[in-house]
């Protein structure tokens, strides 16, 4: 783990090589979707959540669905190269 957090050291391992992760329902909903996204910037991982889901389920933390973190800063530079 994570120097003193809950997140899994892979986590940032693949924000470090990919920009984006995977991170799954179990991580998103122990920490909670705020937590997790204030403890990915305090790291320096300014990062913002999707939920992809089929489903129309109102609970927060969708079962059948995809948890991906998006580092911010990968964002814009993907932006930036679809510009060019």
């Amino acid at each position: 783990m994570a120097a003193q957090t809950k997140i899994p050291e892979w986590v940032l391992q693949c924000l470090d090589q990919y920009g984006n992760c995977a991170c799954g329902r179990n991580i998103t909903k122990k920490m909670g979707k705020d937590k997790l996204l204030d403890e990915l910037e305090a790291l320096g991982y300014p990062c913002e959540l999707e939920i992809l889901s089929d489903q129309k389920e109102k609970n927060a933390y969708p079962k059948e669905a995809t948890y991906i973190l998006i580092l911010k800063s990968h964002e814009i530079l993907q932006d930036e190269e679809d510009e060019d």
